[in-house]
This record gives structure tokens, C-alpha cells and sequence, in this order.
């Protein structure tokens, strides 16, 4: 009997027998129901694709779709019997899945299909991979291969990091020179070459309809009031000093910040959110909202009255005010927010917003305390989900073990599912990309989407081989399992890469530029 390996694990696998009642053919038959059709035409592509023909559909081999309507959102069930494939699904996008599934099974069968069931649905509503292009531009046609990568792990929500210190990666009509200069860097971490691109609004339609028809939402990520030099390059107006920054050339957490004290600041993102909720129909924004130093706030006379004004006794107070006024101005557009969490802060911010979590295992009190409350979560720990980082510091067993539902989380049902992190500051290219992300998103997405009692590392690993086949579909360069479960030595190698990147973050001229601006806001003051 051939033993089959599908990632992510379906929640129910029977193989009735060992002979074979189904082979593909040329003259392949489809029989596609009402709100099928997306699911149909990607069984198609990918049966060209990979099998090298076009099914005709007038032979006695039959696939067949049909929506039931029963059973659990994105819910399938996939049966082969003789001279038939069968999928019944929930809705649309548990038709889809169902497909996703198939194309492992006809590929590692070579089209020949012994009698089997499988019932299957995602135990996390929300399964999220985030992409981040600011550090490095990616292309059109590679973010969909990002998507399709996504649509091969039924991970369903796709987060657009597009704006941070290293660059402005999306056209805001009303602000023009955000995208013409906050795009554009002098060199990057690998050189002295020049960086750029931003994607127009016709690119982000364009993205948007294609991530749609893989049931995937997208979320746009505009990051302030922090990681936003490239901004303030395009708009000196926007600091607190009116500094003529150059787009930061390096990774690192910036001490230039949006000015809080200043109501056009609040007038400038609100016009930048107008636009940004236009582009993106699937009504959920994130505001960033991380890693915010408030040195410049505490010299800048405008955000010291603002404080004043409110009667806040911190500047961690100012940054609350200032994301709670955005989150605001979404939520009266029928928006839902979301934003880091900032563990300093707690019950600072308006208890719509969702917090999405980057911490470490041991979940802190506060945030469990609103996520059993009334506020929403995504776990995206760093622990386990950050794919950039080496696999000497997370290899594929922590991503695979190390549950989205942790200790805090495990009994709300506040707690919308998990999100994968590809940050690029390290990650210039798309070979890098594939390395980084694979064969961790297949671990992920068996996270997110398999009930726990049903998973199994070492019955993962068995499948690496097959999930190997699966990506060269797309094609996506990726890590061996040998690189993917490093000795302990290469921890080592993780280390020196942390103190690399640590000089970035405390270099020498960051701290030259504190000392010009402090001397600078003394002889204003």
C-alpha cells in the first residue's frame, strides 16, 4: 500500500486499498458545481503544468466539485473511488484546499490513485505569512509566487510589510514623493548598490485580484509612528526638527520618529490611511506601531505640550494616543486595525485593535489578561516563526513544535491563529528568500492548520521528499534537511550573524546623530 505524505496533514486519512481505481489521463472529465470554478481552473493549470496536457474532458475518468455547505468553514472532503475523484466542500475556499491536497497525491502517485478518504479543516481561521519588502524590493511577479506558495500551504492571509526606514514601497497619489523619493536607498547591508521600487496602484489591483482568487486577504502593514525615515526623507515635516534625512541605508531601530505634537502629522497619515483602505478591500490595516524610541519626543516642544495638553506623564502615553487616534479613524471606516503589541503599554490602546504578538514563549500577563478579555490575537513569535532568522537559531523542529497556542492563549478564543515573518533586512534576493522560508512554511503551516493530536515531526520529516517535488512546481529554492536541522555548533554561526547585526543597530553613527540632534534641540530651547 503506497504511503502518502500531505503537508499540511490532513485531520482524517483512510486508504481503502492498495490497488489502483483512478488514472489521470488526457481526457480527463470535470464536473465543476456552483463556486467551483477558481478550484476547477487551478487543477487544471497545475495538471498542464506538471503532466504536460490539457484535460479534454470526454473521458471516463471524472473529477467532480460541489459545494455542500456542511461541516466547518473551509472544510473538505476528498474521496476516490473507481474512475472518480470527488470533492464536497464547505464554501469556495474549502473547494481550493481540497485541490491542494489532490495535486500532493497526484504527484506522489504519479496520477494513479487507489481508493481513499479524506475529511479535513483548518483548526486556526487565521494562517498568515508576511512579507516584507521595504528591506529588500520584490518584484511583482515574485510576490505572486509568494502567493502560490501560500495557496500550496492553505495559509490564507497574506501581510504586505511596505513601508519602513528602508524604504516607501506603495504610490500615494495625494503624497507623490513618498514612493519617487522614500523608495529609493544609496546601498544596502550587501554593498554600495543602489536600491529601489515601489509598486503602483495598478500593481497592488493587480496583486490583490490575484491573491483573491487563492482565497487569500491581504493586509497592508503602513509602520509609524517608528520605521519611518524613508517617510520623513520624502517629508522632512514629519520629524520633530524638520530633519533633511537620507532613506536609511541600514537595518536598526531609527531614533527619527513621526512628530506626535504636530496636528499635521495626524491630517498627512490620515489622507496616506484615505488612499490605503481604497487599494485594499478586504477592510483590515495594520499600523506597525513597533520599536518607537521617544528620545526626539522628549526634546521636541511640540510633543511636550501635546503630552501637557492630554495630561500624560510618559511618552509611552504619546504613542498611544497617537495609534489609538489612527486605529479610530479606521474603525469609523469599517476598517479593523491591527498593530504590534507593545508589552509597555497595556490596556493603553483602543480594545479593537488587534495585537499581534512577536515576543517569546512566556506570554506576558498583561497581554493574557486582554486576550482572555475582550482583545483579539495573532501569535507570531519569534521564537518559532520568524523564517529570516538562521536555522542555527530556529530550526525546523522549534517551528514545528512550538505551538501558536501557547501558555496564555490556549484557552481564549481570542486568539485568531498565527503569522509567519519574513523580514528581509538579511534577505536580498529570492533564492535567499527560498532558503529562509522552506521547508519552515510547510512546519507552519501544519502548525495553524492540523489539530495537534494529529501531528507528528518525525512523520513530517519522513514527507520532506515529497514537499521537495511539491515546491519545484512552483519553482522555489529552498533548504535541505540537513541545513533545515543544523548541529547544535551551529549555533555558533548564529551568534556571530546576531553581532553583526547588533553593530547595525548600536553603530557608531547612530550614536553621532543623537548627540547633533540633542546639541541641535538645546539651542532651540
Amino acid at each position: 500500500m503506497m504511503k502518502f505524505h500531505i503537508i499540511p496533514k490532513p485531520q482524517s486519512f483512510t486508504v481503502s486499498g492498495g490497488e489502483a481505481v483512478f488514472a489521470l489521463d488526457d481526457m480527463l472529465n470535470f464536473q465543476v458545481g456552483i463556486g467551483c470554478k477558481n478550484a476547477a481552473k487551478d487543477l487544471s493549470d497545475f495538471i498542464s503544468k506538471v503532466f504536460g496536457f490539457d484535460p479534454m474532458g470526454s473521458g471516463s475518468e471524472t473529477v467532480s466539485f460541489e459545494l455542500d455547505r456542511t461541516g466547518k468553514d473551509e472544510s473538505y472532503r476528498l474521496s476516490v473511488s473507481e474512475h472518480q475523484i470527488q470533492i464536497k466542500a464547505h464554501d469556495e475556499a474549502g473547494a481550493f484546499y481540497a485541490v491542494q491536497t489532490l495535486k500532493q497525491l497526484l504527484l506522489q502517485s504519479k496520477g494513479t490513485l487507489p481508493a481513499l478518504q479524506i475529511d479535513d479543516y483548518p483548526v486556526c481561521s487565521y494562517r498568515g505569512f508576511m512579507l516584507d519588502v521595504s528591506r529588500y524590493f520584490f518584484t511583482v511577479e515574485a510576490v505572486k509566487l509568494f502567493l502560490d506558495a501560500m495557496a500550496l500551504h492553505k495559509l490564507n492571509v497574506f501581510h504586505w510589510h511596505l513601508t519602513d526606514d528602508q524604504g516607501w514601497r506603495v504610490e500615494i497619489y495625494s503624497k507623490l514623493l513618498l514612493a519617487q523619493i522614500g523608495s529609493q536607498r544609496a546601498y544596502t547591508n550587501f554593498g554600495k548598490t543602489p536600491h529601489g521600487g515601489f509598486y503602483s496602484k495598478a500593481d497592488i489591483e493587480e496583486i490583490v485580484r490575484y491573491a483573491h482568487e487563492r482565497y487569500i486577504k491581504v493586509i497592508p502593514e503602513i509602520d509609524s509612528p517608528g520605521h519611518v525615515v524613508s517617510a520623513i526623507a520624502a517629508y522632512p515635516s514629519l520629524s520633530c526638527f524638520n530633519r533633511q534625512l537620507d532613506v536609511s541605508t541600514h537595518s536598526g531601530i531609527k531614533n527619527d520618529v513621526l512628530c506626535v505634537g504636530k496636528e499635521s502629522t495626524f491630517s498627512f497619515m490620515f489622507d496616506v490611511l484615505d488612499e490605503i483602505c481604497e487599494m485594499f478591500p478586504d477592510k483590515i490595516v495594520h499600523l506597525g506601531g513597533d520599536e518607537v524610541p521617544t528620545k526626539r519626543w522628549k526634546l521636541c516642544p511640540d510633543c511636550q505640550r501635546r503630552m501637557e495638553e492630554l495630561g500624560l506623564t510618559d511618552e509611552k502615553g504619546l504613542h498611544a494616543y497617537y495609534i489609538n487616534r489612527l486605529a479610530s479613524h479606521l474603525t469609523e471606516k469599517g476598517v479593523q486595525p491591527v498593530m504590534w503589541y507593545d508589552e509597555s503599554s497595556d490596556n493603553r490602546y483602543n480594545s479593537d485593535i488587534i495585537f499581534q504578538y512577536w515576543g517569546q514563549k512566556d506570554v506576558p500577563d498583561g497581554l493574557t489578561s486582554e486576550a482572555n478579555g475582550e482583545r483579539k490575537v495573532i501569535s507570531s513569535r519569534s521564537d518559532a516563526f520568524y523564517l529570516d532568522l538562521p536555522y542555527g537559531k530556529i530550526n525546523l523542529k522549534q517551528t514545528y513544535e512550538n505551538d501558536a497556542f501557547v501558555d496564555g492563549f490556549e484557552k481564549s478564543d481570542n486568539l485568531l491563529g498565527a503569522e509567519a515573518c519574513l523580514w528581509t533586512e538579511y534577505v536580498p534576493s529570492m533564492a535567499k528568500a527560498g532558503y529562509c522560508t522552506f521547508p519552515r512554511l510547510g512546519a507552519f503551516s501544519e502548525n495553524v492548520w492540523t489539530e495537534k493530536k494529529n501531528r507528528d515531526f518525525k512523520e513530517f520529516l519522513a514527507g520532506l521528499k515529497a514537499y521537495e517535488r511539491l515546491l519545484d512546481t512552483l519553482p522555489f529554492d529552498y533548504a535541505s534537511k540537513k541545513q533545515a536541522m543544523p548541529w547544535p555548533l551551529r549555533k555558533y554561526g548564529y551568534l556571530l550573524w546576531f553581532e553583526r547585526r547588533k553593530l547595525h543597530w548600536q553603530g557608531l553613527h547612530n550614536l553621532i546623530d543623537d548627540r547633533k540632534v540633542e546639541k541641535e534641540a538645546e539651542n532651540r530651547i
